[in-house]
Order: C-alpha cells, then sequence, then structure tokens
C-alpha cells in the first residue's frame, strides 16, 4: 500500500541468489499503456540476459492515465511516492548495493526514468531513458536535484509519438549536469556515442538510431554495458 491504493510489482532474482552478496538493482518502467508482466516477460528490455546473474530487476505497474491505460502520471507525488517504497522494500529484505541503483523505460516509462533521475540522483548512479522526455510534473527541470547522474539516453530518428527533440532535450539536461562537452566519439554498441569531457564516474552516451518509437534492438547489449561499468 502506497498512500490508499494497493500498488504491484514484480521482482526477479538472480537464478542462484546469495543474501549475502550485494547486487545491482534495475528498475524496469513500462510504457503507456504496459504493465510490469510485459516488461518481464520480455526480460526487462533484454537487460536479463546480458546481466549473468549480477542483478536484481524490478517492474512495477503505473496508475491509470487517461483512456489509454497505466502510466507515470505521478498525480500528487505517488508514482514518486511508489518508487521510494519499492526502494525502501528492496533495501530491508534484499541485499542491495547502494551505489550501484539504476532505473531504465521506453517511452513513459523513459519519462519517468528522467524523472528519477532529476529527483532522486543521490539513489540512482544512472538511468537509460529510451524514447523519453522530460514530462512529468508538467515537464519542467527547475526543481531537479543539482547532483551528478550518468545518463544513456536512445531515441529513433523518425519517433512520430515521442519526437526525438525531447530525447535530446534530456540528454543536454545531463550532458551540462555533468559538465560534458559536445565533442563525441563513436562507442559500443552502435550508433551509440561517448560524450568528452563528462565528469569522472558520469558519463553520458546517445543512442540515436534510425526507427520510430521503438525499443532499440540493442537496448539489452547497450544498457547493461553502460550499467556494467559501475
Amino acid at each position: 500500500m502506497v498512500g490508499a491504493r494497493n500498488r504491484t510489482y514484480i521482482l526477479k532474482l538472480p537464478t542462484i541468489y546469495n543474501a549475502n552478496t550485494p547486487y545491482r538493482l534495475i528498475f524496469g518502467w513500462h510504457w503507456w499503456g504496459g504493465n510490469a508482466q510485459q516488461v518481464a516477460s520480455q526480460g526487462y528490455y533484454g537487460i536479463e540476459a546480458q546481466s549473468g546473474g549480477q542483478a536484481i530487476f524490478i517492474a512495477a505497474d503505473g496508475t491509470q492515465d487517461g483512456t489509454t491505460g497505466l502510466g507515470w502520471p505521478n498525480n500528487n507525488g505517488e508514482d514518486l511516492a511508489f518508487a521510494r517504497a519499492l526502494l525502501d522494500w528492496a533495501n530491508a529484505n534484499l541485499c542491495i548495493d547502494q551505489s550501484r541503483i539504476f532505473s531504465t523505460g521506453f517511452s513513459y516509462g523513459g519519462m519517468f526514468s528522467d524523472f528519477l533521475g532529476c529527483t532522486m540522483p543521490d539513489v540512482f548512479r544512472a538511468v537509460a531513458p529510451m524514447a523519453g522526455r522530460f514530462q512529468i510534473n508538467g515537464g519542467s527541470t527547475a526543481n531537479c536535484v543539482q547532483r551528478n547522474i550518468a545518463a544513456w539516453v536512445a531515441h529513433g530518428t523518425s519517433d512520430n509519438v515521442v519526437p526525438i527533440a525531447g530525447g535530446a532535450a534530456a540528454r543536454d539536461y545531463f550532458l551540462n549536469l555533468n559538465h560534458c562537452t559536445m565533442t563525441s566519439t563513436a562507442t559500443t554498441p552502435s550508433p551509440c556515442v561517448a560524450y568528452s569531457g563528462c565528469d569522472t564516474g558520469y558519463p553520458v552516451h546517445w543512442c540515436e538510431f534510425a526507427g520510430t518509437h521503438t525499443i532499440p534492438s540493442f537496448s539489452g547489449q547497450g544498457i547493461w554495458a553502460f550499467f556494467s561499468q559501475f
């Protein structure tokens, strides 16, 4: 229970879970009209298969937003409160590496990851929004917590649902936050680039790919490679 609402989530532990080993914790947030089961059934955006049992995963169900289905509108702060409650539960019941907590998601889930990167950089080590933008709570970054957080941002060039300009603006927020330059070099997986000059330990990668409003085919490989460096 969070506030007056019963919230639901799916927990995925490594096949061989050691209660004395601190694990990375990765949250995978669904898209508008999606649900936790869809994220879990496709392997948390492909990251689970790449992780080799080195991470705990949580997918959660959002709240109703309009007639399209579940999303992350964060009305009266309830979705942020849910995220905090999930963190509290995980920390109380599992062995979590507090320095390696991550967030990823597609579309509305990408927006929620952007939002968490803005509001909780003291908790999350890195975020990986896909096809997202700053929209939750009006889309303003004015009240963001000014603290470093690493970011891996992906967006399709022909996205007609969440235009790429929104993803680029989120990327630019993290670039500015981490004092990066606009000079970039190619990195894996293609077509991703890494920006130079970022504060030590807080890289920003940008993955602009030919595609519409879709999860990139390289999401699992790219996001795990990014998260696992920490």
